[in-house]
């Protein structure tokens, strides 16, 4: 560990003043700082005591302790990633640090107390330096979310750690304005988040010292009916750089990414199929770039309309124009008649999602293995991968079948590090219902 005189010539990430506001010109900071791992072992949970220690923030109190762990842990698996993309894209390691007490409220694992404690040790000991003020939007559109500098020493002390998913992190919580974040008591729910938990704790997901196996379903609505989706250390990590590095139970990983998920999904719940029979990618329109149909699509199905005639901030950042956003309009709203159904609060993103993660945990439950929950996508052991892809076809047919939608087997892809993506078709199921289906 550094004494005070050496930590003050260390040098931080600033050699170069024209850059320190790089990171922050976009809406939200690369990293925010969330509790999602901790110490392995008992030799870990020694180590990150012996930093604490260091900088003042040590506690006697078991339950204290234990909060600090998973905060420092948390902190420096970040810091980490952080240098990892600073190595990169150039720039400086500045970790998003909210401050507002709802945020770590919702983080009740943590705690907001023990938030300030360890960020005024942290920057006492010259870990940290206060980089950039709360901005407006900083922060998922809301929320006091400070920029702190890291000293470029920092990510070199988690070498030696290993670390594993929080044993504190809640099976389900909501964010609607009732639950305030809140861990909201749905023993069902509950249950079938903390058996994947078991599942994936026997082979964890694995990227050198840090072992993964713990993700929160994360709801918008009281009812857990909106939303779901699982967040988790390996939800915010770089694919290329991370995710697709890891292993299974020592075997190489793979992802299985169904290919334009919602807009498969409001197909077969309108019943407006624009694929007459096998079909590679929804967002295929002829004379279109992709990413300008998939721009538009995602843009209507996020805001819940088909009206968009103004452009969105993603289509802005998609580099579209009032003229091209019209012209593709009058293309794609006769193919997507799906997308007329849409409606906020009702069939949107966050209704899609519920139903998205549904039929991938219905997979993982039905194969009984260690696949790991992203999205629309599933990590799995990578000789497994078309195996799951196609569990997951028939899932996805059974669970519209159950719902009175037209069933659909959709398209999806399988990516291995280093190698080229595999391309597996999809395409209207016969199926029309559940006792055609058997």
């Amino acid at each position: 560990m550094k004494n005070g005189s050496q930590m003050n010539q260390t040098k931080l990430l600033s050699s170069n003043p024209d850059r320190l506001d790089l990171l922050m010109e976009s809406e939200q900071f690369s990293e925010v700082l969330s509790p999602v791992v901790q110490p392995q072992a008992i030799i870990d949970e020694e180590q990150i005591d012996h930093l604490l220690i260091q900088i003042g923030c040590h506690s006697n109190r078991p339950a204290s302790l234990s909060k600090l762990r998973t905060l420092m842990s948390s902190f420096l698996v970040q810091a980490q990633r952080l240098a990892n993309r600073v190595q990169r894209k150039g720039g400086q390691m500045v970790i998003g640090w909210p401050h507002d007490e709802a945020y770590w409220r919702t983080r009740s694992e943590v705690g907001y107390k023990i938030s300030i404690a360890l960020r005024e040790a942290l920057l006492e000991s010259g870990w940290i330096t206060h980089h950039k003020q709360a901005t407006i939007n900083l922060y998922h559109g809301e929320s006091n979310c400070n920029g702190y500098l890291i000293a470029d020493f920092v990510p070199e002390l988690a070498h030696g750690i290993a670390f594993q998913s929080s044993e504190l992190t809640y099976a389900t919580k909501s964010s609607a304005k009732e639950t305030k974040g809140k861990k909201v008591t749905n023993e069902a729910l509950d249950k079938r988040t903390t058996a994947l938990w078991e599942l994936w704790k026997s082979e964890p997901l694995t990227l050198g010292d840090l072992k993964m196996w713990r993700a929160t379903r994360s709801f918008s609505n009281k009812e857990l009916t909106r939303g779901g989706r699982f967040f988790g250390p390996w939800t915010s990590m770089n694919k290329e750089r991370e995710r697709l590095k890891c292993t299974i139970g020592g075997s190489a990983v793979a992802e299985v990414d169904v290919s334009g998920m919602y807009p498969t999904l409001l197909c077969a719940i309108t019943g407006h199929v624009p694929f007459k029979t096998r079909f590679k990618d929804p967002y295929f329109i002829e004379g279109i770039e992709r990413e300008e149909v998939k721009t538009v699509v995602t843009s209507a199905i996020g805001g819940g309309t088909s009206n968009q005639r103004t452009l969105t901030d993603l289509m802005r950042k998609s580099g579209l124009t009032q003229q091209r956003l019209t012209e593709i309009r009058r293309i794609i709203l006769p193919k997507f008649e799906c997308l007329r159904s849409l409606k906020k609060g009702v069939l949107d993103s966050e209704a899609l999602a519920y139903h998205e993660t549904e039929i991938l945990m219905r997979v993982v439950e039905r194969l009984n293995r260690p696949i790991f929950i992203l999205h629309d996508c599933l990590i799995c052991k990578a000789e497994e991968a078309l195996e799951v892809g196609k569990e997951m076809q028939k899932e996805f047919v059974q669970y519209c079948v159950e719902n009175d939608w037209r069933p659909i087997s959709p398209a999806f892809t399988i990516e291995r590090d280093g190698k080229d993506k595999r391309q597996v078709s999809g395409e209207r199921s016969p199926f029309q219902t559940l006792q055609d289906a058997e």
